[in-house]
């Protein structure tokens, strides 16, 4: 599953993970599991298995970003490989 950088980009514009939650309209849970990438949204964790593109697509209206950019780098380039 590819990393999220939810967390990194939220902080690097001043969001706590409660102003981001509020703002993106979605519960704590499903806040906590994006920010730490993790399926139970605790801070060590298994990875987290699904994503909600409406989710995501909130996240990134919040901070600004398209859903691309909450992808890490590197799973953005897998993913374009994996698309040819």
């Amino acid at each position: 599953m590819p990393r999220l950088r939810v967390r990194e980009l939220a902080e690097n514009k001043g969001f706590s993970i409660s102003h981001l939650q509020r703002r993106a309209d979605i519960s704590m849970g499903t806040a906590r599991r994006y920010w730490y990438n993790t399926k139970d949204g605790k801070t060590e964790g298994l990875p987290l298995e699904e994503l909600n593109l409406p989710v995501l697509k909130a996240l990134a209206d919040v901070l600004g970003v398209s859903v691309r950019d909450l992808l890490a780098d590197e799973d953005r380039v897998s993913l374009r490989a994996a698309a040819a």
